[in-house]
């Protein structure tokens, strides 16, 4: 299924002429719809396809352990934000060749300032320097506004929608969005149930 997704994604790229790194930011409306689970699973089949790709975990308020790769959220995106840490120690290796992350670290005070901030537009420059493919896995886009803002960094954006989960407001908030411009290059990943499958997740992925 992610293979799909990553195709979809590789064929946007060369419709838009997307020069360079590219840039992928993963949202959904609320917690709980998948969004991290897609990210990881996004970002592991660009780096198995030999690109050289970063994870990170940009959703500051409820920081999300990229639990597959075995690695802490001790030291991340927050700690580079506010200047305690340089930009090559906060990236960690994982077990999957090409594939690196970097995770939210721990919970600061003012997570909006600090995504708004010119700080968080440095490291995706300096990220876009060093690799192939940057997904950003984000703050639910129907919460907060930090979402919105990180668009401004990114080609494309999925939008994780859970069956039986997403409210259709949502999608209407979303839509509005889309309309108004603030968000450009949207599109949807469906996860829903998928009864015979074994772990109960079913993909469906279409263009909106």
């Amino acid at each position: 299924g992610f293979r799909s997704v990553r195709s979809s994604l590789q064929y946007f790229y060369r419709t838009y002429a997307v020069e360079g790194a590219k840039t992928v930011m993963i949202t959904s409306s609320v917690s709980g719809e998948g969004k991290t689970f897609c990210s990881i699973n996004i970002a592991t089949v660009f780096a198995m396809s030999g690109k050289k790709t970063v994870l990170v975990g940009l959703d500051l308020r409820k920081p999300k352990i990229f639990g597959d790769f075995n690695i802490k959220n001790d030291i991340g995106v927050v700690n580079y934000l506010i200047g305690q840490k340089k930009f090559d120690e906060v990236i960690q290796k994982t077990e999957v060749s090409n594939l690196d992350v970097i995770t939210s670290g721990p919970i600061p005070p003012n997570p909006s300032e600090l995504l708004m901030s010119e700080y968080t537009d440095k490291l995706i420059g300096l990220l876009k320097e060093q690799y192939d493919y940057v997904i950003l896995d984000t703050p639910p886009i129907g919460l907060v506004s930090d979402a919105l803002e990180l668009t401004k960094h990114t080609d494309a954006t999925i939008y994780v929608v859970r069956q039986d989960y997403t409210k259709k407001g949502m999608l209407n908030l979303v839509n509005d969005k889309y309309e108004k411009g603030e968000i450009k290059n949207i599109s949807f990943i469906y996860n829903g149930y998928n009864q015979k499958g074994k772990y109960g997740y079913g993909y469906g992925y279409g263009y909106g």
